[in-house]
């Protein structure tokens, strides 16, 4: 079971659940956007913005997302 109060997160194929994750820690972010043609969740925080995708590694500790490559 996931746990999406943890600090950190491992993404998988079901976005809504990294959504969710997301929503649980809107203070380490600006903004998010879900592109339905593409598929893509790009987030918008402190150190830029990112497309997150599946295997990714998000943590948000310190109040910023901080996301793996």
């Amino acid at each position: 079971m996931k746990n999406f109060n943890a600090e950190t997160y491992l993404t998988d194929q079901n976005i809504s659940d990294t959504i969710t994750w997301l929503l649980q820690h809107q203070d380490c972010f600006d903004e998010f956007h879900f592109n339905v043609n593409t598929q893509e969740l790009t987030v918008i925080h402190a150190a830029g913005t990112d497309i997150i995708r599946a295997g990714q590694f998000l943590n948000a500790r310190y109040g910023i997302l901080v996301t793996s490559l």
